[in-house]
């Protein structure tokens, strides 16, 4: 916008801002409690009642195992298995292996209710 006064001429600038400083910090707010609040656990089991996720190791490997990030086992022998106790619900059970292996990392996704019993098998 131009406006001119007493032989003088200026030129006024208006900012187009996609968001407002308030309205960046809200967002950042809101995904990160999406974020944070996602939980796969259905429901809380009585103690003696949880399911039982066992990993039998079925090859010559010997992978680290983990349960939802948490590991459970490290090197896990030849025809050894690990179990954990877990709440109902979806979790992720995932192996690694040392950098040079023949071997292949597994990852499964086990839904498990109350009282439940799961054999995962590492091959």
């Amino acid at each position: 916008m131009l406006k001119s006064g007493h032989g003088r001429m200026y030129h006024y600038r208006t900012k187009e801002k996609f968001m407002s400083k308030n309205q960046r910090c809200t967002l950042a707010v809101a995904m990160l409690l999406l974020v944070s609040c996602k939980s796969d656990i259905t429901e809380v089991c009585d103690e003696g009642n949880k399911a039982v996720i066992t990993v039998y190791n079925n090859s010559l490997c010997t992978p680290d195992v983990s349960v939802n990030g948490d590991e459970i086992a490290s090197d896990l022998g030849i025809l050894d298995e690990v179990s954990v106790q877990v709440d109902a619900g979806s979790h992720e059970v995932t192996t690694t292996l040392s950098l040079f292996t023949l071997c292949t990392a597994l990852d499964w996704e086990v839904e498990v209710a109350c009282g439940d019993t799961v054999l995962l098998t590492f091959e």
